[in-house]
């Protein structure tokens, strides 16, 4: 079992992590700025790495952000865009056009009304991707994946990869993880 105080203090790495990240803004958000499990992030952040299934990862800023983390702490580079509140634009906050051709894997929190996911995929499409996929942070009854934009490819949801019997094993490899990359 993950104590505690080691998930707190990935939680606290994850949010000084958001905040530092190119899209945050202070305004009141719908949507916490931390993940909902640790542990199945992290799994599902390590087994995409250890695949190699992307070329690039986008995150919807800020939210996405908190996924991102995980990968970024696996050694991986997340490029960000921003939607505004309510969305109705889309800032790229990189240059992406690096994205043409390559396999794209979007990294955020939910799916309510689709809008955002909507508006993001338009503007990757512009940049002529081979592949947009989409990870989603949050727990499967937290979305509405009937509003996933048609332009998805596959869907990756944390909890997905975190099966039970594998439970005692992943908990294990998080543990000594982060109780490397968090020590002080």
């Amino acid at each position: 079992m993950v104590s505690r105080d080691l998930l707190d203090r990935v939680a606290d790495a994850v949010g000084k992590h958001v905040r530092a990240s190119k899209g945050f803004e202070e305004e009141s958000f719908v949507n916490p700025l931390m993940p909902v499990d640790c542990v199945a992030a992290f799994v599902m952040a390590e087994q995409l790495t250890r695949e190699e299934t992307f070329d690039f990862l986008v995150s919807v800023a800020p939210e996405g952000h908190v996924y991102g983390y995980f990968f970024e702490m696996l050694g991986n580079s997340v490029l960000s865009v921003h939607v505004d509140y309510p969305p109705r634009r889309c800032e790229m906050l990189d240059d992406l056009t690096v994205l043409e051709g390559r396999r794209v894997l979007i990294l955020e929190d939910d799916v309510a009304s689709g809008t955002t996911l909507r508006i993001v995929v338009d503007r990757l499409r512009e940049f002529r991707p081979g592949s947009i996929d989409l990870y989603l942070g949050r727990p499967k009854e937290s979305q509405v994946l009937e509003f996933i934009d048609p332009a998805i490819n596959q869907v990756y949801l944390a909890e997905d990869h975190l099966r039970p019997n594998q439970q005692s094993e992943r908990n294990q490899q998080f543990i000594d993880f982060f109780t490397r990359q968090l020590s002080d």
